[in-house]
């Protein structure tokens, strides 16, 4: 099993963070790309994903619920708010256009992986892989 031991929680929440921030300006600078950027940007959506992987794996290493439960409820939030608000521009075709960049951009933020990578599958899948390995209680040592 990966030894993460040595890997402090800050840090990979640091990680994951500035992932997060990078995922969300590409999205934002790049909303369709072609070629080599596209690829770019899809490794780097699933790049987005190993640090809260690692937490959740450290979490199951050192019996932690608090962090185990963190990535848990990150994960939910974002596939619920991601489902509203694809939901939700979808049901904006046909208002003002200011009314569409708006949900856009919110999208951008809540799920800034799928937006960066131009893929819609893949990040929410790795979403919920994160969500259904974080649910139930650890075993005790």
């Amino acid at each position: 099993m990966l030894q993460l031991k040595s890997i402090k929680y800050n840090t990979l929440y640091i990680c994951w963070g500035a992932l997060f921030l990078l995922t969300v300006i590409l999205g934002l600078a790049f909303p369709v790309a072609h070629g080599a950027l596209k690829v770019v940007l899809r490794i780097i959506s699933v790049v987005f994903f190993l640090p809260p992987w690692m937490i959740l794996m450290k979490a199951k290493q050192d019996q932690n619920e608090k962090h185990r439960r963190l990535v848990r409820h990150l994960s939910l939030a974002s596939l619920i708010a991601t489902l509203v608000l694809l939901i939700l521009n979808l049901r904006s075709v046909g208002y003002s256009e200011a009314m569409g960049a708006a949900l856009h951009a919110a999208l951008t933020i809540v799920s800034a992986p799928m937006v960066c990578s131009n893929l819609y599958a893949l990040p929410i899948f790795l979403w919920a892989c994160l969500l259904m390995g974080s649910i139930g209680k650890l075993k005790s040592k």
